[in-house]
């Protein structure tokens, strides 16, 4: 592993002798693997565009969160900058491989290209994905191998939906609303035991003494609470959403940008705002602070796909999702 690591540092170090003049190019990628992204991203694709496709972006995008997280606490490998030889453009305090980065741009960019005809955005996917795994080379916050396996853990994600989403949403879709309801709880219960359980897996084996200071809240399971409060508030939310507030975006794309940033608005207050009231609650590595952190994603993702959805039907600012022809359109998207 040392041997690779060192390949990784030579090359960081190639492309870090561009730095300072490429930092903001880079930095930009990155962001677009940042959380902060996908909040504004995939509430535009589910509200503006098609809902089914948005939903489907963010149950992949929970999906190989949570798998390269499980992977990082897994391998508890250092970043490049942790062990010397490169500089960190960039501070994370995660584990490195693999990069979620990576992972993330690769199965949602992905699933997005695959689903799209138009042959630009096709490519656009391709070159943005790339560039976002570059980036976090350049920043020195990954090694080669982390961004590659973060590439392979992305594809088969992909892979998966791909092939299998249309059964998956099928299955689900036969349920009753509540027995839809009652799996996402049980399924978001289980993505918090499958964290404790890789936590206390590793917690025999210590870091290495050359690193550990850059790795002391690495094996924190808060993202844990935060996946599965998003996964619970996501499923909920759709098959209330189907039943009681059911929608397709406005002919006129003036109300679908009203819309959008109305959504926004409650959508960011609802993000910062329990941020910040929750942070005076208690502390995130505390049992009250898991659950406000679940609590807290839960009720975002239910705010991006049932109540904001509810408030434009309301406002006029969507129309109900009622046509046959749109419906059948649909159950072969789906």
């Amino acid at each position: 592993m040392e041997a690779i690591q060192q390949l990784s540092i030579s090359l960081i170090q190639a492309l870090q002798t561009l730095s300072p003049s490429f930092d903001g190019v880079m930095n930009f990628f990155s962001f677009l693997g940042e959380i902060e992204f996908y909040l504004f991203i995939i509430p535009f694709i589910y509200w503006v565009i098609d809902k089914r496709l948005g939903i489907q972006a963010l149950l992949i995008l929970i999906t190989i969160d949570l798998v390269s997280t499980s992977f990082k606490l897994l391998f508890h490998q250092p970043r490049p900058y942790w062990i010397g030889g490169v500089k960190g453009l960039s501070e994370e305090a995660t584990y490195g491989i693999p990069s979620a980065h990576a992972s993330d741009s690769f199965a949602v960019g992905g699933y997005l290209a695959y689903r799209s005809k138009q042959t630009w955005f096709r490519l656009a996917m391709i070159i943005i994905i790339f560039f976002i795994g570059l980036s976090r080379l350049y920043l020195g916050v990954h090694f080669l191998h982390d961004v590659l396996f973060g590439w392979l853990i992305g594809a088969v994600v992909l892979w998966i939906a791909a092939t299998r989403s249309r059964q998956i949403a099928s299955w689900v879709r036969s349920k009753t609303l509540s027995a839809q309801i009652a799996i996402g709880f049980v399924v978001s219960g289980a993505v918090i035991l499958l964290g404790i359980l890789i936590r206390s897996l590793i917690s025999g084996v210590l870091d290495a003494a050359s690193w550990s200071s850059f790795s002391i809240d690495s094996r924190s399971i808060t993202h844990t609470f935060t996946l599965a409060g998003a996964l619970f508030g996501a499923i909920t939310g759709y098959a209330l959403m189907r039943s009681q507030a059911n929608f397709r975006p406005a002919e006129n794309w003036g109300k679908r940008g009203s819309s959008y940033i109305l959504g926004v608005i409650g959508l960011l207050l609802i993000y910062f705002g329990l941020d910040i009231a929750f942070g005076m609650i208690a502390a995130d590595e505390t049992i009250a602070g898991y659950a406000l952190r679940y609590i807290r994603y839960a009720l975002t993702t239910f705010w991006v796909t049932f109540v904001a959805p509810w408030i434009f039907l309301q406002f006029k600012l969507a129309q109900p999702d009622s046509s046959q022809a749109y419906a059948a359109q649909s159950t072969e998207n789906d």
